[in-house]
C-alpha cells in the first residue's frame, strides 16, 4: 500500500520476506521506488504516473531478494480513491514470474542458436555451390542465381530476429510489408518485367514477434506448395497479394493465377496447413480459409489488428 506520493505505507509479511533485501529497502514511509534497483526506477515512476492518470498500470522488472537472488516481478498498480473520488494512494500486487521469464530467455537463446546453425548451413551450401561450379563455366550463371536465392533466404531468416525499430533511422522494421517482401524475395525472378508477386494493396502495420513467426510459417507453406503444385510451378504464374485493414481486422489475401488448373479440392490436409491453422487460430485468434478455384488457389487470412503487435 502506498500513499498519494508513492511512499510505502504497508507491506504484508510475504512482500517483506520476498522483496526486502539489504540492497533494496522496503520500509514504511520511504519512497516505494527506492525499493527497486536503479534500472527499474523509470518503469516504476511511469507506472505510478499512469495509475494517477487512468487508474491502473503494470510493469515488470528484476529485483534481488534477501538471499541475493534476482527475481522477476510482474507488478499491477491501481489507484485508491475516497468516497468523494479523491486520490488517496495506490496498492500494488506483485507476482513472481521468474520461471516464466527464464523460460522465455531459454527459448530466445535456443531460437538464436538455431538461427546461427541455419546461417552456417546456408554458408556451407553456398560454398559447396561455388566450389562445385568453379570448373564448369557453363553452369556459372545457374550457380550464381542459386547463391543469390540462398542468400535471400538467409536474409529472410535474419529478419525474424531483427529489432522492432531500426535504431539508426528510428523507423519500424518489423512491419507486415517488410516481412512479406523479405520472405518472398528468394522466389522472385531477377527480371523486373516479369515479377512473380504483385502487391495490390499494401497495408503495413507494425507486427510483433508472435505475428512474425505465424505469418512466416504460413507464407513459407504457401510458397512451397506454389512451387510444387501452384502458380510458381509454371513459367508464367503470378501470385497477387492484397494486404488491407477492414473492420478492425488485418486481411491478407493470397491469390494464385497462371498455374495448373485445379479440378477438385484436395482430399488430404497436410501437416503444414494444420500447423498454420492452429498458429493463426490459437496464437493470434485469427482465421485462415482456402478457396480452391479452377484458376488457382485463393487464401484469406484475417487477424484482429489489436493482436498484430503480440
Amino acid at each position: 500500500m502506498l500513499d498519494a506520493n508513492g511512499n510505502l505505507q504497508y507491506a504484508n509479511p510475504m512482500a517483506l520476506r520476498l522483496l526486502r533485501s539489504k540492497n533494496t529497502a522496503e520500509n514504511e514511509g520511504e519512497p516505494w521506488v527506492d525499493g527497486w534497483p536503479v534500472e527499474a526506477h523509470a518503469a516504476v515512476a511511469t507506472a505510478l504516473g499512469q495509475a494517477r492518470s487512468i487508474g491502473t498500470a503494470a510493469f515488470g522488472g528484476w529485483r534481488p531478494n534477501g538471499r541475493g537472488e534476482s527475481r522477476y516481478w510482474d507488478v499491477a498498480v491501481s489507484e485508491l480513491i475516497d468516497a468523494q473520488a479523491a486520490p488517496i494512494g495506490f496498492y500494488a500486487v506483485s507476482r513472481d514470474l521468474t520461471w516464466m521469464k527464464r523460460a522465455e530467455e531459454d527459448r530466445d537463446l535456443r531460437s538464436l542458436e538455431m538461427s546461427h546453425r541455419l546461417k552456417n548451413v546456408f554458408a556451407l551450401v553456398n560454398g559447396l555451390v561455388t566450389v562445385s561450379a568453379r570448373s564448369e563455366p557453363s553452369v556459372q550463371p545457374y550457380a550464381r542465381a542459386l547463391r543469390e536465392r540462398l542468400s535471400a533466404l538467409d536474409r529472410g531468416l535474419l529478419y525474424l530476429h531483427a529489432p522492432v525499430t531500426d535504431a539508426a533511422e528510428g523507423q519500424p522494421r518489423q512491419t507486415l510489408q517488410n516481412l512479406l517482401r523479405s520472405l518472398l524475395e528468394p522466389y522472385e525472378t531477377a527480371r523486373p518485367a516479369r515479377r512473380r508477386f504483385r502487391f495490390l494493396q499494401s497495408y503495413n502495420p507494425v507486427i510483433g514477434c508472435q505475428t512474425v513467426t505465424c505469418l512466416a510459417l504460413i507464407v513459407h507453406e504457401l510458397s512451397t506448395n506454389a512451387i510444387k503444385h501452384g502458380a510458381l510451378s509454371t513459367a508464367n504464374g503470378t501470385i497477387f497479394i492484397t494486404c488491407r485493414e477492414q473492420d478492425g481486422e488485418m486481411q491478407l489475401i493470397w491469390t494464385e493465377r497462371g498455374g495448373p488448373s485445379i479440378s477438385s479440392v484436395p482430399k488430404h490436409v497436410g501437416f503444414g496447413s494444420t500447423l498454420a491453422q492452429r498458429c493463426i487460430g490459437g496464437h493470434l485468434e485469427g482465421t485462415i480459409s482456402h478457396s480452391w478455384q479452377r484458376r488457382g488457389l485463393k487464401v484469406r487470412i484475417g487477424v484482429p489488428v489489436d493482436h498484430l503487435s503480440g
